[in-house]
C-alpha cells in the first residue's frame, strides 16, 4: 500500500542515522553494565535534578507569566516538583524503588499495546517482529516488577 511505502522509504533513507544511534546506545548500555548501583542512582540524580529544575520553572511561570486562577495552580505545581526533587535527593534509594516500578508498570502497559498492535496489524509482511517485540516488551516489565533487587541491577 501506499502508506507502507512511504514508511519504508522513509525508513530506508534515515537508515544510516538509525544505525548509529542504536551503536551510540549499545555504547552507553555496556557503560552502565559495567556498574549497576552507579547507573541507577544516576537516574535518580538526573530525576532530582529535573524535577528541581521544573518546579523553579513552573513558579518562574506563576509569577510572571500567568495572572488569576490558573497562577496558583502554577505555584502548586512548582512546589510540588520542588518536593519531589528533595525527596529524590534526600532518599535516593525509595527514589530507585518508585521509579523502577512505575518503568515496570509502563513496560506492562506498553507490551500489552504492542501485542494487541500486532494482531491488528496481520495483513502487513513483518506483524510477527511487532508481537515479538511487544512479547518481549511484556515480558520485560513482568521480569522487572516481580524481581526484589530490580531497581539496583
Amino acid at each position: 500500500t501506499v502508506g507502507n511505502d512511504l514508511v519504508r522509504n522513509q525508513l530506508h533513507a534515515d537508515r544510516k542515522w538509525y544505525l548509529i544511534l542504536g551503536f551510540v546506545l549499545i555504547i552507553f548500555g555496556l557503560v552502565l553494565f559495567s556498574s549497576l548501583p552507579f547507573a541507577t542512582f544516576s537516574v535518580v540524580f538526573l530525576f532530582g535534578i529535573l524535577m528541581m529544575v521544573g518546579g523553579v520553572l513552573h513558579l518562574i511561570a506563576a509569577l510572571s507569566v500567568f495572572k488569576g486562577g490558573s497562577r496558583w495552580l502554577w505555584a502548586l505545581f512548582g512546589v510540588l516538583y520542588l518536593m519531589a526533587g528533595y525527596y529524590a535527593f534526600s532518599t535516593p534509594v525509595t527514589t530507585a524503588v518508585v521509579l523502577t516500578s512505575l518503568l515496570s508498570i509502563a513496560l506492562i502497559i506498553a507490551g500489552v499495546i504492542r501485542t494487541i498492535n500486532a494482531f491488528l496489524l496481520r495483513p502487513i509482511a513483518g506483524w510477527g517482529w511487532t508481537l515479538f517485540s511487544g512479547l518481549l516488551t511484556l515480558a520485560t516489565g513482568i521480569l522487572i516488577l516481580v524481581s526484589k533487587d530490580s531497581p539496583f541491577w
